[in-house]
């Protein structure tokens, strides 16, 4: 029974003495948000340190889906070990900003002559102003998220305007826009 007594200390100090030299486990993701051009590189991983623990050992999950050449705002969720920590990774649409040639076709067949339209950068996140699109001495604001360009409904001069429209993020480029002005609608093409 002595012996029993004994060796049951040694157990219960050797198991103190473990739990006590275990390490913690600690998770730093460094920056918490970034923000990447369509098209940029970027190395999830890139920032993420872990003390306690693999770096192997750290599982990513992406919300979305991550893709370089669709804007959007993407969650990365990273954990280890009961550890967590996120960041928030944005894909502008700032490449998308450039002189195009528009060609307007109406759903009726009327087309229009090729004129130059000079897309910029608005002041909010994701949003193009398309400097004389329709008509002269107008910028149309539109808003890019996913693979859609959105031109909520807006009125210059007296006349309503909407659309929608894609982009190839891979070339940065804007493709079409269907519109709908004052109950007209077509399609508007950019070279």
């Amino acid at each position: 029974m002595k012996n029993w007594l004994k060796f049951a200390s040694a157990l219960f100090i050797g198991a103190f003495i473990f739990a006590s030299c275990e390490s913690e486990v600690t998770l730093t993701v460094d920056p918490t948000d970034i923000t990447i051009d369509l098209g940029d590189s970027f190395d999830p991983m890139e920032g993420v340190s872990v003390s306690g623990a693999k770096l192997d050992d750290v599982l990513v999950l992406e919300n979305p889906q991550f893709s370089n050449v669709l804007v959007d705002h993407y969650v990365f969720s990273y954990s280890v070990e009961g550890e967590t920590a996120q960041r928030n990774v944005y894909v502008q649409a700032d490449k998308l900003a450039k002189t195009y040639q528009v060609t307007d076709v109406d759903d009726d067949g009327t087309q229009y002559a090729p004129y130059p339209v000079i897309v910029t950068r608005g002041p909010e996140f994701n949003q193009l102003r398309f400097n004389e699109l329709y008509f002269d001495n107008i910028i149309v604001n539109a808003v890019v998220n996913g693979p859609v360009i959105t031109i909520p409904q807006q009125t210059h001069q007296g006349v309503s305007i909407q659309g929608t429209g894609t982009y190839n993020g891979e070339t940065q480029r804007i493709l079409t826009i269907n519109y709908t002005i004052d109950g007209v609608t077509g399609t508007s093409t950019f070279e």
